[in-house]
């Protein structure tokens, strides 16, 4: 075994633990409560980090270190092309935090978090039932609350753009996933984005609310008022999604 062969070699500390799957949350959970390091970094296994990762990492971790109104570093995301995943609006190391980066600036896409563990074992990804999947959003909104982080304009993580992706596919895991789903929107509509973030994500949130089980009451008082209004252009919404069997 591949792993069995590196652990001998003792040329890295390597701890490797087997779980039944439950789904990407409870495996990021899973990992976060195992190590002591002080950093944690998760590679997704259809993807993969360039070979100067963690020097960038190690030759940054100063803009951090012993910080602690700062959670972590933020690298850029690539796909095997170099085209930067998304929208990065900086062009210099920037402090921010993970909301504000999304909703001020307006950054799109996935990016390579490397967090203080220590963090992150203060914001576990929350359980919704037998649900296995809620957006990595709703974690990083709440750490945002109380942490910063650094920007960095450096890519280290090369994605794969792969169709059977949870990415690619979202729609119809936050839709298997809607308790989930629903309580990252109400969570972030509760934060007071900017008027046009506001708008998007109250329709997303009845998007996926016609699904999550529960009462309209229920669904009313989980987000702000002018939420509310959303509900009848989401029901167009719902028609497309059906239209086109997502």
């Amino acid at each position: 075994m591949l792993l069995e062969k590196w652990k001998a070699e003792q040329k890295i500390n390597l701890n490797y633990q087997f779980k039944k799957n439950g789904g990407l949350n409870s495996a990021y959970n899973f990992a976060v409560s195992m190590t002591n390091n002080e950093i944690f970094f998760r590679v997704d296994s259809d993807d993969s980090i360039k070979k100067n990762a963690i020097e960038e990492i190690k030759s940054n971790w100063y803009l951090v270190n012993g910080n602690e109104k700062l959670c972590g570093l933020v690298f850029l995301s690539v796909y095997k092309d170099g085209k930067i995943v998304g929208k990065h609006p900086f062009n210099k190391n920037t402090e921010s935090n993970f909301f504000e980066y999304r909703n001020k600036f307006g950054a799109i896409g996935d990016r390579a978090e490397v967090i203080k563990t220590s963090v992150l074992k203060q914001y576990p990804f929350p359980k919704f039932g037998n649900e296995k999947f809620c957006p990595e959003g709703l974690m990083w909104n709440r750490i945002a609350k109380n942490y910063n982080a650094i920007y960095l304009n450096i890519p280290i993580y090369e994605r794969e753009n792969i169709a059977d992706s949870i990415t690619t596919n979202v729609v119809a895991t936050l839709k298997k996933n809607a308790i989930g789903a629903t309580a990252y929107y109400s969570e972030l509509l509760n934060m007071r984005p900017r008027f046009s973030y506001f708008m998007k994500n109250s329709l997303l949130f009845w998007r996926y609310a016609f699904y999550n089980r529960k009462k309209l009451t229920e669904n009313l008082r989980m987000i702000p008022v002018l939420s509310w209004f959303f509900i009848i252009p989401a029901l167009g919404i719902l028609i497309i999604d059906k239209i086109r069997g997502r």
